[in-house]
């Protein structure tokens, strides 16, 4: 998986690919998934350690 950042209407690679000038790619886009968005709101830093908290049986 590749990340970028989308800004001034162009999408900005975050690492460099293994590409060269003119090569055709598929994109595919998705929203950062709301489970990141959570990371440090409750001073916890592991996005795992989130997730099992959030699947656990005390939020149903």
């Amino acid at each position: 998986m590749v990340k970028a950042v989308y800004r001034d209407n162009s999408f900005h690679l975050i690492d460099p690919v293994n590409l060269k000038e003119g090569d055709e790619v598929e994109l595919r886009i998705l929203p950062e998934p709301e489970i990141k968005k959570l990371k440090g709101a409750f001073r916890i830093r592991e996005t795992q350690t989130i997730e099992e908290i959030i699947e656990s049986d005390i939020f149903e």
